[in-house]
């Protein structure tokens, strides 16, 4: 790995290898290009947070930040890590958030701690999730150029380029990376982890090991998930040393043994050490699988911190059949689907970039033995991230496999690498033409869902908010499409509106005046109703109004409504209809 310019860049030798990509001296055009793209996209996530509303997760993940930096408080919100809901939280107190009183926290309180922080925060809401939403964009523009830097430097400048667009233009880091959530933090940690790690297996010498050491302490401080980074490594270790890319295996697998005591020291010290070494039988547990493991092992004690150990029973108490709806080819049931994610991907990317990732499959060097090392890196993590998925019951979002994306474009970067030494001066016009016109055409579609990329799917369903009878939830409805319906409401005159809404937030909070709908004959307080994708489609969730939050999950009924045209279709992600 010696002389390599990127922390995480391949090797020196190279075979088939596009100019120096380190230098930038003889590309500076595309240099600069690459910047005006990362500006975009800063300025393209700043409209859009602008234009949504509080999402379902942010009232939780938010307050949560905000209390574990001023109470030291990691108990409340125990769903995920801390590392990016603290770094939220810190931009939030800087804007001025007061901190939830004590009375209302407790173990897994969030959503009370949620509904008291917005209630508390009310005249300055608006701008203390703005800035908690802030280190969230950064994340997602740090992606965006690593991205461009490893595609740069394995490809070449017009692939880094191509590479860059592609992720830019994408609506999934636009709709994630202007919220508070794990999901953006989630992709660049398990893409530097895993890059890193391979850049470590390939050298000699422990120089390299660092590196690796901290991406992997970040992905533990950040998602549950990341124990994934485990198998994604060893397969590629097996891959790799089949293949000749291995210098000396034994060390490499001890490093990445080594990296599992890097994961428990981040997950110790970002925890504060806080409630480790309990007897397994004091922790309150929930899911089958820990709760027979406390049956067996009462009293050995738990290196881990409790927050940690009851994050990971929670998340598997979610994925235990029957616990939680999810929705997928026209049913809301209980159920986990084999297929979701594939589905997902398929209606949710857009068509330029599944056409870009086609093309890229039946690129002939895809086969060759040392071309082949690159693509074992960018695609054994896709097939483990995607596997994963696909077995798991996490059929709420294509966000889940939000880290296969960053892989993915630098991947299709690869279209503009040259086949052979020979043609490293002469590259394919053609191939790069319809290549840049596909990124185009993504970016095109992409535009027809903005500000509100979370509804987006592709021209081949219909276009934005138009398949959420294929997939809903967080694919296309998180609530974010109050600031729409308000202003929607606004021009047509709309004093008052029978309301179903998804989401943790008041509507009143927006200056929506509002009859809350729970069934039965809509109230004669309005001639009109707007309703949620998510009830429009049947599927049950608390309502959250101006009195609090129910206390039972509503499935509304509104298959009267499915045959009528909307009126109007805020965000993408609701249903505004006239009733008289």
């Amino acid at each position: 790995m010696t002389g390599a310019k990127s922390p995480i860049a391949a090797p020196r030798r190279r075979t088939n290898a596009a100019p120096r990509a380190g230098s930038h001296a003889g590309d500076r055009g595309t240099t600069i290009a690459a910047g005006v793209l990362l500006v975009l996209h800063a300025l393209l996530l700043l409209w859009v947070s602008s234009r949504q509303s509080v999402t379902f997760d942010e009232s939780f993940h938010l307050p949560a930040g905000v209390r574990i930096l001023a109470r030291g408080d990691f108990i409340t919100s125990f769903a995920q890590p801390p590392l990016a809901k603290s770094l939220a939280g810190a931009a939030a107190l800087l804007a001025g958030a007061r901190v939830t009183a004590d009375s209302v926290a407790g173990p897994g309180g969030e959503r009370w701690v949620g509904e008291a922080f917005m209630r508390d925060n009310a005249d300055r809401f608006q701008r203390v999730y703005g800035a908690g939403r802030l280190p969230m964009m950064l994340v997602s523009v740090a992606l965006g150029w690593l991205v461009w830097r490893v595609a740069t430097s394995w490809y070449g400048p017009r692939a880094g380029l191509l590479s860059l667009a592609a992720y830019v233009v994408s609506p999934e880091p636009l709709a994630h990376g202007s919220l508070v959530g794990v999901d953006v933090p989630t992709g660049l940690t398990f893409f530097g982890a895993v890059l890193a790690f391979t850049r470590f297996a390939r050298s000699r010498g422990l120089r390299t090991w660092w590196p690796a050491a901290v991406w992997f302490a970040a992905a533990f401080l950040v998602r549950f998930s990341a124990v994934q980074l485990f198998p994604t490594c060893a397969l590629l270790l097996l891959a790799l040393a089949a293949g000749g890319g291995i210098k000396d295996p034994r060390r490499a697998w001890l490093g990445l043994a080594a990296l599992a005591g890097v994961a428990w020291v981040a997950v110790e010290v970002g925890y504060l050490g806080q409630g480790s070494f309990q007897p397994l039988g004091r922790l309150e547990l929930h899911s089958s699988p820990f709760m027979r493991l406390q049956h067996l092992l009462p009293s050995i004690p738990v290196p881990l911190p409790e927050a940690y150990v009851r994050g990971l029973d929670y998340l598997a108490y979610l994925g235990q059949p029957g616990e939680k709806w999810s929705y997928f080819l026209g049913h809301a049931a209980p159920a986990h689907h084999f297929l979701y994610f594939p589905v997902a991907i398929l209606v949710k990317y857009p068509i330029g970039l599944l056409a870009l990732i086609g093309m890229r499959a039946m690129r002939a060097d895809l086969w060759r033995r040392r071309a082949r090392r690159r693509e074992l890196t960018l695609l054994v993590p896709v097939a483990v991230v995607l596997g994963v998925a696909m077995v798991s019951n996490l059929d709420y979002g294509i966000r889940y496999v939000f880290p296969i994306l960053p892989f993915l474009c630098v991947w299709t970067g690869g279209l503009l690498a040259p086949l052979r030494r020979a043609a490293t001066a002469v590259r394919s016009a053609p191939r790069a033409a319809l290549a840049w016109a596909l990124v185009i055409a993504a970016g095109l579609e992409t535009a027809r869902a903005m500000p509100y990329p979370l509804s987006f799917f592709n021209l081949a369903i219909g276009g934005p908010g138009r398949g959420d009878r294929i997939v809903n939830d967080s694919n296309v409805d998180w609530g974010q499409g109050l600031i729409a319906l308000r202003d929607e409401l606004h021009r047509r005159g709309i004093a008052r509106v029978n309301l179903a809404y998804h989401g943790t937030v008041d509507p009143a909070l927006y200056g929506i005046d509002y009859i809350p709908y729970t069934g039965g004959p809509p109230g004669l307080e309005s001639d009109w109703i707007a309703v949620s994708s998510y009830y429009f489609v049947g599927l049950p969730a608390r309502m959250t109004t101006s009195l609090g939050q129910s206390e039972q999950a509503l499935r509304l009924d509104f298959k009267p409504l499915w045959g009528r045209t909307p009126d109007a279709r805020p965000a993408g992600c609701m249903y505004l209809f006239r009733l008289r």
